[in-house]
């Protein structure tokens, strides 16, 4: 089970650099004030989830049957702002 847990939250951590690489581009392209607070809001919330994994992913560091190799990985994303 740990391992399919760790591979989906590397699964979310990747859709949550993916969509606030997009939301950016979409900001810097945007003219419309209300339209820019809610996508500012939106790249609020992913980096609340990301900090939330990161906490998440810090506490299993060392822990007996979890993949030192994945737990890194996994952590390595939380510290991103992007894929790129």
């Amino acid at each position: 089970m740990a391992d399919s847990l760790l591979g989906s939250l590397c699964r979310e951590m990747g859709r949550l650099l993916s969509r606030r690489s997009q939301i950016q581009a979409q900001v810097s392209r945007c003219r419309d004030a209300d339209l820019i607070g809610r996508l500012h809001g939106e790249l609020d919330r992913c980096a609340e989830r990301q900090a939330e994994l990161r906490t998440v992913v810090r506490a299993w560091q060392g822990r007996p049957g979890l993949d030192p190799v994945g737990i890194a990985f996994l952590l390595e994303l939380t510290r991103r702002t992007s894929l790129a």
